[in-house]
């Protein structure tokens, strides 16, 4: 895949903002651009794998993973979410950040703070905004069944599926569909169907978000992961230097920067690996998803290695490491030739052999 698409959303006033600031912040200042109202900054996956192998190999392109985390820009006026009408804009997203204020007394609407509150109320504001876009479409095949037109009802059937779990306060990412169900609405990038994690926006007082034991328990409820972490901090710490950041995090009990931590989550929630191809050309990662085989893996390289695939040969990253080169992995009768059924272990280094 491309960069991974993390979108940031949450109640107005939850510290979005901040914690993108956080996210995207360097020492040589923050790095971002934007997109209509919304702000989008792309950061590099940090992997000591690949930068150890990019040290062996020492390529003329090192090319890291990637993840681009989007600021996402609440409609102006009113006091909802507004995701319906950003539908078709969060509908991009590969997962969400769900940012929750826990910090203070009152939320930014002068009310008792309630994280829990929080977090229920924006998966409810997707869920609510996928239930708006399912009934005009549940209307819509009704009147084309009424004029005879009935090669619509097979979706209707899953459009209603969906409508009864929402109405019964489920979530879609808790609906099991089948793969002939799943196509039949992908087009509609449901909102409440993808996957989300969850940030606790914490005061400095409570870096780790040890406090949070309430919102901690409905998340682990609800099978979202929940990382926690102090903006403003995080954001000061990531403009000092490497070695300043690490005696920083240290005083404050934490072992790396909020953005590692987040992207390391995001891996977790979305279920993602990476696999490397080193040379002397270009060392690179490539994400996938646990489980994968070969063939998808040489999909993400390149479509005619997919279609051409002979076999992979594999070695585990750490293997490499050791021995430095892949003639002496052969030697040792480390390095493998596997099928197009093998499943990608995370940190594999790969070399396709396809059919030109």
């Amino acid at each position: 895949m491309a960069a991974l698409l993390l979108y940031l959303i949450g109640a107005r006033s939850a510290g979005k903002t901040a914690v993108f600031d956080a996210l995207i912040q360097t020492p040589e200042g923050p790095h971002f651009a934007t997109k209509g109202a919304h702000r989008l900054g792309t950061v590099k996956v940090p992997d000591a794998r690949l930068a150890t192998l990019r040290d062996i190999f020492q390529p003329k392109k090192y090319i890291p993973a990637e993840v681009t985390f989007v600021d996402v820009a609440l409609p102006a006026g009113g006091e909802g979410s507004g995701f319906s009408q950003l539908n078709a804009f969060l509908g991009e997203a590969d997962a969400f950040a769900l940012v929750v204020q826990a910090f203070g007394d009152t939320d930014g609407a002068g009310k008792p703070l309630d994280p829990v509150g929080q977090l229920e109320s924006v998966l409810l504001d997707l869920a609510m905004a996928d239930l708006e876009k399912i009934e005009r479409r549940i209307e819509k095949i009704e009147q084309e069944v009424k004029r005879g037109l009935k090669q619509s009802l097979p979706e209707l059937a899953v459009q209603q599926k969906c409508k009864d779990a929402i109405d019964a306060g489920r979530s879609l990412r808790d609906l099991e569909l089948t793969a002939d169900e799943q196509k039949l609405v992908a087009s509609f990038c449901f909102l409440s169907h993808k996957r989300v994690l969850a940030v606790a926006n914490v005061g400095d007082g409570d870096p780790a978000g040890e406090k949070c034991e309430a919102l901690r328990a409905a998340c682990a409820e609800k099978g979202i992961d929940l990382l926690a972490f102090c903006a403003p901090l995080e954001a000061e710490i990531a403009t000092l230097s490497p070695a300043d950041q690490a005696g920083f995090l240290k005083d404050y009990g934490l072992t790396e920067p909020a953005r590692d931590r987040l992207i390391r989550t995001a891996y977790h929630t979305l279920n993602l690996i990476s696999f490397f191809t080193v040379g002397e050309d270009e060392v690179r990662a490539w994400t996938i998803r646990r489980g994968d085989n070969a063939v998808t893996a040489a999909g993400k390289i390149h479509t005619d290695l997919a279609r051409g695939f002979i076999r992979a040969e594999t070695v585990a990253s750490e293997i490499l490491i050791e021995k430095k080169t892949h003639a002496a992995c052969r030697e040792a009768g480390l390095l493998r030739l596997e099928g197009k059924n093998y499943v990608v272990q995370d940190g594999d280094v790969i070399e396709i052999r396809a059919n030109a």
